[in-house]
């Protein structure tokens, strides 16, 4: 670079970081409000007390409010931990407190008398405390009344007064500066930045009354400030990405908000691991929390929210930040037609209308009208009107039709693990079909139970295939292949790291009342690689089978239940899964040669729900599992034959791992497609003399 570009390129960022800085809110001094100044201001308190419409919500407030005071005040002087230990893992039922270091099961009636479970108790108290100040606080709020600021007033002065002797400590047993990821009061700094959260709000509500001094407003707000700047000192050792940053953010912003603390509020939004990093860093380009699971995608946003309240308050506002932004969108496109949402990694079964008050919040916070359709109870409307698509950040292909018997739905998950909260589950798929979820992922049931571990961790708890009865390793795989046409809607992933020197790939097509899937397993090794699906309903085959005591006795396997085996297996081999409403998704098993297949049941969606499962087994080095699944209501319209068909490339057959055909005969038609599995596509190959590229598909009309 010569000397004069070099000082005009000096001059030129000069005046660009100047400008920058210039305009960043970050920079600017912040003008705090007038107390109270966050959950309401004095006139919004006003406003919500002459509306009407309030009137039975305040009063309810009040009520609680009422019911706390008459209980006696009891803040634990000693440290909580993990409130999951406060769970009996014999069958995920909450405890019961006889007496402080006694605590019963209601369920099976075990006693638990240990200090861990007995710290978990204390940990559900703070709960249950920092709830309380927000329910006083608020109902000091609305009639003014001291009783209620006082008994804030209260707790905030024992916590101001135990906190700083609290042991750092983490639910794992270390202490002290070896619990990094650990908390004080807590057992992990994303309990803190909650409660913190918690206080701070009921602070600010009721730090303007009578009973608070200078000095007992001084003494309140070094806990909170406290409190925060001790997370700070630990958060990077959480990572920066995970959801507890949101919730570290949304604790400096709030508190930062309601002390007058202008450096723990930049902290939050454009700290290290600042709201507006995570925005760039933890959302992923299709609008869903990296880590894959909608559980935990509206946790972080629980905590966003509070973020962006806080920062509006001091005249921050984000509501033109897309990525931001679609953050909202990001569930919707992964919804069922019924807005439901699929079970992926580490989350629950759950719907859309459950987060009404999300998009309510949105509407009002970005002003746009299409939010308004998921805070209201309609959440449906419109859904079976979406297309498919491939979320490609996240790495979820999601193929949408609409059938005879309503929409129909299948997702393929082939994308990034996750994280710690990802499963090993890659080309894992889910199916909705009869208006209801049929091929089901368990999620995580529940984090107090062994078999949070022993089966929703495991590979073959998934509806995917599993190889030498092992589990998948952390892995992100690729789509070769995604399209919809006016016929049909399909997608082709790949994954080579899920298992050392092993590339599984899955080719799935969905029709309006049929969906092809094709797994294809390639190794150098002979192993044994078993397929497996999950599905509701009750599974009925025609031939006969005989008992299995068991299938492996490790990974998920030993919570495989009621085995049958197929004494006869047949070309192709059919199971209904029949439903209540007498409804059956027909599968066919294509390509049996040297395999077992069994059935049985597997763990649902928690203890006391299970699914049927269906499982191919065999040993090779390299092969392909053929499945067909029918989901026409209609007796007359369903399959009556399905054929394998040869695929060639310049006259020579192509082997059946790298290209596939089949011809699925119905009463009044037939469908021929060809599916090129190879990564790498040297030439067109043909099917019926007739050459296609990556898929063929036509169809005849079926002879009487």
């Amino acid at each position: 670079m010569r000397k004069n570009d070099f000082n005009n390129f000096w001059i030129f960022m000069s005046g660009f970081l100047l400008c920058f800085f210039s305009f960043c809110p970050a920079q600017e001094n912040i003008v705090f409000p007038q107390r109270p100044r966050f959950v309401y201001t004095a006139s919004e308190m006003e406003d919500v007390k002459k509306n009407q419409t309030k009137n039975v919500e305040i009063q309810n407030i009040i009520k609680q409010a009422d019911t706390i005071l008459n209980e006696s005040l009891e803040v634990p002087v000693k440290e909580g931990d993990w409130i999951f230990y406060y769970f009996c893992p014999k069958d995920d039922a909450m405890l019961k407190p006889e007496t402080e270091t006694r605590h019963i099961c209601s369920v099976c009636g075990s006693v638990y008398t240990d200090e861990r479970t007995s710290a978990a108790y204390r940990t559900y108290i703070n709960y249950k405390i920092d709830r309380n100040c927000l329910i006083l606080a608020r109902a000091y709020a609305f009639t003014g009344d001291i009783k209620y600021a006082e008994r804030v007033r209260q707790v905030l002065f024992i916590l101001a007064s135990v906190y700083p002797g609290f042991e750092r400590h983490d639910r794992w047993g270390r202490k002290g500066i070896l619990a990094v990821v650990g908390g004080k009061r807590y057992a992990q700094n994303l309990d803190e930045a909650v409660s913190a959260i918690d206080l701070a709000s009921a602070y600010d509500l009721v730090a303007n009354a009578s009973c608070f001094s200078d000095g007992d407003r001084k003494i309140s707000e070094k806990l909170l400030q406290d409190i925060a700047k001790e997370i700070l000192r630990f958060q990077s050792f959480s990572g920066g990405k995970n959801n507890h940053q949101t919730w570290f953010n949304a604790a400096y912003t709030v508190v930062g908000l309601v002390t007058g603390d202008e450096h723990l509020m930049k902290e939050g939004i454009y700290g290290r691991y600042g709201l507006l990093w995570q925005v760039e860093n933890s959302i992923t380009a299709d609008g869903l929390w990296y880590e894959g699971t909608i559980a935990y995608h509206f946790y972080a946003l629980s905590a966003i929210q509070y973020t962006l309240d806080a920062a509006k308050r001091v005249g921050w506002d984000f509501s033109k930040n897309e990525r931001l932004k679609s953050m909202w969108f990001g569930p919707v496109n992964l919804s069922y037609p019924d807005g439901r949402l699929p079970a992926f990694n580490d989350s629950d079964p759950v719907d859309l209308k459950n987060y009404s008050q999300f998009y309510l919040w949105a509407y009002k916070y970005f002003n746009d009208q299409i939010f308004s359709i998921y805070a209201g109870q309609s959440i449906s409307a419109g859904q079976s009107e979406r297309k498919s698509m491939n979320m490609k950040d996240i790495g979820i292909a999601v193929l949408r039709r609409m059938s005879s018997s309503g929409p129909v739905c299948a997702m393929l998950d082939y994308g990034i693990h996750g994280d710690s909260h990802g499963h090993p589950d890659k080309l894992n798929i889910v199916f909705y079909a009869f208006g209801r979820e049929l091929l089901i992922d368990s999620g995580r049931i529940s984090y107090s139970v062994p078999e949070y571990k022993t089966w929703c961790r495991t590979t073959i708890a998934h509806n995917t295939v599993v190889i030498d009865e092992k589990d998948q390793q952390p892995a992100t795989g690729r789509l070769l292949y995604f399209n919809e046409t006016k016929d049909f809607s399909a997608c082709l992933a790949v994954c080579d790291s899920a298992y050392p020197s092993y590339d599984i790939k899955r080719f799935l097509v969905l029709f309006d009342n049929i969906m092809v899937d094709v797994f294809v397993v390639e190794g150098k090794e002979k192993k044994q690689m078993d397929w497996i699906i999950h599905c509701r309903g009750s599974i009925v085959q025609d031939k006969n089978q005989k008992p299995c005591e068991f299938l492996a006795d490790h990974n998920g396997y030993q919570h495989l239940k009621n085995i049958q085996m197929a004494d006869e297996i047949s070309e192709p081999q059919v199971y209904n899964f029949v439903q209540e409403d007498k409804r059956s998704l027909r599968v066919f098993l294509l390509n049996n040669k040297n395999s077992s297949i069994f059935t049985g049941t597997s763990i649902g969606y928690n203890l006391k729900d299970s699914a049927a499962f269906l499982l191919r087994r065999r040993f090779a080095s390299k092969t392909v599992f053929i499945t067909v699944y029918d989901f026409s209501p209609f007796e007359d319209n369903r399959i009556q034959k399905i054929q394998v068909l040869p695929v060639f490339s310049r006259n020579k057959k192509i082997v059946e791992t790298d290209a596939i055909g089949l011809r699925i005969i119905k009463p009044e038609e037939f469908i021929t497609i060809g599916l090129d599995m190879r990564e790498k596509i040297t030439g067109k190959p043909t099917i019926n003399n007739q050459k296609f590229q990556r898929m063929f598909y036509s169809t005849g009309r079926s002879k009487k």
